[in-house]
């Protein structure tokens, strides 16, 4: 929509867009009620490409069900959420305001050089107060819901007009997380520089003090103007592992101490030695603003937000009104006039140390302390207006870049000045003979000295009065703090060159280490591996003692027969899946799949049955389950399949017991059958065994045969490209393209194979305008299933395929006239015959099931695609389905699923897929529907 065009969304009018992210569109909106009455809110839309993805819903509205039980002063309330048409949102709380980050940007602008520090402590306070509410918040059962942001910046941090502080997007940040694990695995996504130690390790365990460390850092950008981590993410994030940063005094030194001890506790690495709770931060903040500003209220962050953001109020016809006393503050913000006693940096002493923390990297001579310490505390004075006099016949000169003030100004109440260098102005008197020492990160260079109005002549001893302030030596004037900078640059001097030479030292005894290891690595591959590979292949496998009853039966081992007959030893392979398949003339064939894990088997022993004996009919229990939506219709909850290979792969019944069961000697595979209300019959001697390429509905169950439902890419035309297998690439799509005719059919999403030696269950899947990474691939193919042929198709997707930020991506495109498939009827299972009106739940079982031999050749997904009654869009009707997983299906008329493979040969094995008609069911019907539905066991 365009911005200033409204737009009807269910009960909601969607005004104008605010913003647009990663993960969600924002937008201005108002809600209509009953009887005519408006409420202002915003909308955020998750964008569409997240609403594909089922865990991602599902926890979204999980997280988004807690979030909305909160309130608190300090968070933006959300009162609705759901789904339009489609599109998944949250509706909240309006804040007429703007985010910190704009706050910060826009004063730095107006010339105020960093955040004032009462106001920060203020701002950093509530922020604390919003995050422990949800952190200790309670939910419905007596117990607490261990909320976590995981996403506190400024950006989330909004300031109202009237000086409120808000917290935004609680409950979002970790449904966006494990969505973006999956996409990316092994890539951190996110605000990274303020990620807290844990957080940049990609640990799942985080809790409250990872929000606690995302608070201090907010504090630090507001105190010193700057993150404490800035740079590309390859390069902050070891950073933030080791904790190296600059203390804050060093990028403003008008930061009290006690504020800086405060500020490394909240970011020390090891979160035991962080503030256990956010509430514990909030206390401390709390008692170093009214400790060092009794006079400070909230009022004055509403006069600073009316100052900054007087355009925008004016705007909107609000009038903007700034109080003498608060423009008279504002001129000390920009000029950095502090009062001595409570804005003068100080010089390092006993009492009064910089806190040091593993989170932030001291500065020289620093000391470790405890925030609101008696140790950090400023000098206070009964008289807070009163100045401290000066020895007679000398002046107090601060640093020549701070303007003096003239006639006496009105003491302001708060210590923060901007950081330097502050505006350009006239120099001051000379007051220093020869060159003044460098500044040290240990004593800021603005320190007030004293020194003689006058100066005396060249040669001439200075007065008495002079002597107790300071001496005259070859540089010039000197005092003791002169005297302390000199020793402090001497010992950084000494520090570094020590550093240097521990560096040099440990760099000659990593380069020997590395050597002596090289060496020894060569050793052993030459002289100790080459003796212990008999013994490797030995480990490797086992032997087994094989009969049968009778005895004399021919033996296929892994596709492969053996020379002799039963009984005899046999040699399987350890922690790989073993076939063992017994023929004999006038007997059943016999088939058993097994994975040793030891070198100790047990003997087996198999029983053959003769072909000509009649087999009695199993006794099977059977259980009619009413399938809602189909009326009259009863199917068996033990009605399911028995998937074999042609080389007499494992025979998977639905009790999930493969051990010495029978199979034709002439079927490929096969099926036990679905009876309405009678008894199963075995699929050895069933008449009408279960099909391998299609089924109708209503049944229980589907089987899915990566042997007889593959498709052979090689044999349709696909978009492809070729690539290094030692390369990761990231893929996306840009555009679209419609594989039907019609609105809302046009998608970005396709279907992806990839030839190489990568694990068969990560060969296939979707791509989407979601980067996704690939690598091992020699060769990727990308198209889509397409049921009704190409005839009715238009456009063409573009597929960006990148190395590397430093490499121009490669592309190719997708014609969906061209590279649609349109699967063979042998190469797909089809499901038929499913209602459009009603809604199915389809739970995947976790079986065996292998597109080659060998570790990597288990897969535990099929690719899928709906037919619906009216053209729909692709991106819905495409889906991978996971064992394991449960998935709703509505709308759909049929389901075609495949599994795309280079060839077919290799394949064995099946996974089951239960299907339940939950249309008209509760929560827990469905819970009774889906008993016995689980993984079946190998």
């Amino acid at each position: 929509m365009a911005e200033n065009s409204p737009q009807h969304f269910g009960k909601y009018v969607l005004l104008s867009k605010i913003a647009a992210g990663g993960m969600a569109v924002t937008y201005r909106a108002r809600m209509t009620g009953a009887a005519g009455v408006t409420k202002p809110c915003v909308i955020k839309q998750i964008l569409p490409h997240f609403v594909d993805d089922t865990d991602f819903v599902e926890m979204f509205i999980g997280e988004a069900r807690l979030v909305a039980s909160m309130s608190h002063s300090n968070i933006a309330q959300v009162f609705d959420f759901g789904e339009v048409d489609g599109q998944y949102f949250i509706a909240m709380e309006l804040v007429q305001g703007q985010p910190l980050s704009k706050v910060l940007r826009r004063a730095q602008r107006m010339g105020m050089g960093v955040f004032p520090e009462a106001l920060a402590l203020h701002v950093a306070s509530k922020l604390c107060d919003g995050l422990d509410y949800a952190h200790r918040h309670i939910g419905e059962d007596g117990q607490a819901m261990g909320l976590v942001h995981r996403d506190v910046s400024p950006d989330n941090v909004l300031i109202s007009y009237e000086g409120e502080v808000k917290v935004i997007d609680f409950g979002i940040a970790k449904a966006t997380s494990a969505v973006e694990a999956k996409t990316s695995p092994g890539t951190l996504k996110g605000k990274y520089p303020y990620f807290s130690p844990e957080q940049a390790q990609g640990r799942q365990d985080l809790d409250a003090r990872t929000d606690v460390y995302a608070a201090g850092v907010v504090l630090y950008e507001m105190v010193c103007g700057k993150r404490p981590y800035e740079g590309e993410f390859v390069t902050v994030l070891p950073r933030i592992l080791v904790g190296d940063c600059l203390p804050p005094s060093v990028l403003n030194p008008a930061v009290s101490a006690d504020v800086e001890t405060v500020i490394s506790h909240a970011m020390a690495l090891d979160r035991e030695a962080r503030y256990q709770t956010a509430k514990d931060l909030s206390e401390s903040l709390v008692e170093l603003l009214y400790r060092d500003n009794p006079r400070f209220t909230p009022t004055l962050l509403s006069q600073l937000m009316a100052h900054l953001f007087a355009e925008e109020l004016t705007a909107e016809g609000r009038k903007v009104e700034l109080s003498a006393a608060f423009q008279e503050q504002l001129a000390a913000w920009q000029t950095g006039a502090v009062e001595p006693s409570q804005g003068r940096a100080r010089l390092p002493s006993s009492n009064s140390q910089r806190a040091s923390s593993p989170g932030i990297r001291s500065r020289p001579g620093s000391d470790s302390g405890k925030p609101g310490s008696e140790g950090g505390r400023r000098p206070t004075t009964s008289n807070p207006g009163a100045r401290r006099p000066t020895s007679s016949g000398v002046r107090r000169v601060t640093n020549p870049q701070v303007p003096r003030s003239e006639g006496g100004a009105r003491r302001t109440f708060t210590s923060e000045r901007p950081a330097l260098p502050a505006p350009a102005l006239d120099e001051e008197p000379f007051t220093d003979a020869g060159d003044a020492p460098p500044p040290t990160l240990a004593a800021p260079h603005d320190t007030p000295v004293e020194v003689p109005a006058v100066s005396p002549t060249e040669g001439k001893e200075p007065t008495t009065e002079a002597h107790s302030v300071g001496t005259w030596g070859p540089k010039g004037y000197r005092t003791t703090v002169d005297d302390a900078r000199d020793k402090l640059a001497r010992e950084e001097a000494a520090r570094v060159a020590q550093g240097k030479e521990k560096a040099r030292t440990l760099t000659v005894s990593v380069f020997a280490i590395a050597g002596v290891l090289l060496v020894l690595g060569v050793f052993y591959k030459l002289v100790i591996a080459r003796d212990s590979t008999f013994d490797d292949m030995s480990a490797s496998s086992t032997t087994l003692w094989l009969a049968s009853k009778p005895a004399g039966a021919t033996v296929r081992l892994n596709d492969r027969t053996l020379q002799g007959v039963t009984p005899m030893m046999i040699e399987v392979r350890i922690g790989e899946a073993n076939t063992v398949a017994l023929t004999m003339p006038g007997y059943l064939p016999w088939t058993k799949r097994f994975t040793p894990t030891s070198t100790l088997v047990e003997p087996l022993t198999a029983e053959l049955k003769r072909a000509t004996e009649p087999e009695k009919p199993p006794v099977v229990a059977v259980k009619a389950t009413h399938v809602p939506g189909n009326t009259g219709a009863t199917v068996s909850d033990d009605a399911g399949a028995t998937p074999s290979d042609d080389a007499g792969a494992v025979a998977s019944a639905v009790t999930g017991e493969d051990a010495g069961a029978p199979l034709a000697a002439d079927s490929g595979g096969a099926e036990q059958a679905v009876a309405q209300g009678g008894p199963v019959q075995d699929s050895a001697t069933s008449p009408t065994a279960r099909p391998m390429n299609e089924e109708d509905y209503p049944t229980r169950m589907l089987v899915l045969r990566p042997r007889h439902n593959a498709a052979p890419i090689a044999e349709y035309a696909t978009a492809s490209i070729e690539l290094n297998p030692a390369t990761t690439y990231s893929v996306w799509t840009q555009g679209t393209a419609a594989l039907a005719e019609g609105r809302g059919t046009a998608s970005n999403t396709l279907a992806y194979y990839i030839e190489g030696d990568v694990p068969a269950d990560n060969s296939f899947g979707l791509l989407g305008a979601s980067t996704r990474t690939i690598k091992g691939a020699r060769k990727l193919h990308v198209f889509a299933l397409d049921e009704n042929g190409p005839d009715d198709n238009s456009g063409a997707v573009r597929i960006n395929v990148r190395q590397s930020a430093y490499v121009p991506p490669r592309s190719f495109t997708f014609e969906a006239k061209e590279h649609a498939v349109q699967l063979k009827p042998e190469h797909q299972m089809l499901l038929r015959g499913l209602d459009p009106k009603s809604t199915y739940l389809f739970t995947v079982r976790d079986d065996l099931a292998e597109l080659r031999s060998g570790p990597n050749g288990r897969v535990r997904q099929v690719l899928c695609m709906e037919r619906r009654p009216e053209p729909a869009s692709v991106r819905v009707t495409h889906r991978i389905l996971q064992a394991g997983k449960r998935y709703q299906v509505s709308g759909a008329e049929d389901l075609h699923c495949t599994f795309p493979d280079a060839q077919v040969g290799d394949n064995r094995g099946a996974f089951e897929v239960d299907i339940v008609d939950v249309t008209a069911m509760s929560r827990k019907e469905r819970a009774e529907a889906l008993k016995g539905s689980g993984r079946s066991e190998r």
